[in-house]
């Protein structure tokens, strides 16, 4: 996975089964990979603004990397069939990276 301002591209379509992700920072601001697994009827909106409580959210792992660096963890999975959403929440002029669009929703269904 790749991090810029503000965006976020995956190398690859996950799957289901073992996955790891590592973040690659291309920015030149700090970036954070919020990967969250969203509950059974919950919606990447629901989360966001629950900040992943309420019941919105499975699993929720979260890696950081500088400007220009890569990730030192990786977030290990096994996916399994669900809707799945990743956000950056590090601020920039007081707003969160995913409300100026570095967010990433996708969905597993088989």
């Amino acid at each position: 996975m790749t991090a810029d301002e503000y965006s976020f591209e995956l190398s690859d379509t996950p799957a289901t089964g073992p996955a790891t992700f590592r973040l690659d920072n291309v920015g030149e601001e700090r970036h954070e990979l919020i990967f969250v697994q969203l509950a059974e009827d919950a919606t990447a909106d629901d989360a966001i603004e629950a900040q992943g409580e309420k019941g919105t959210t499975e699993l929720t792992r979260r890696i950081v990397a500088g400007p220009g660096q890569e990730a030192k963890q990786t977030i290990d999975a096994e996916l399994e069939p669900a809707n799945y959403l990743m956000v950056c929440a590090i601020s920039s002029g007081g707003k969160p990276h995913f409300t100026l669009g570095q967010r990433e929703e996708f969905e597993i269904t088989e």
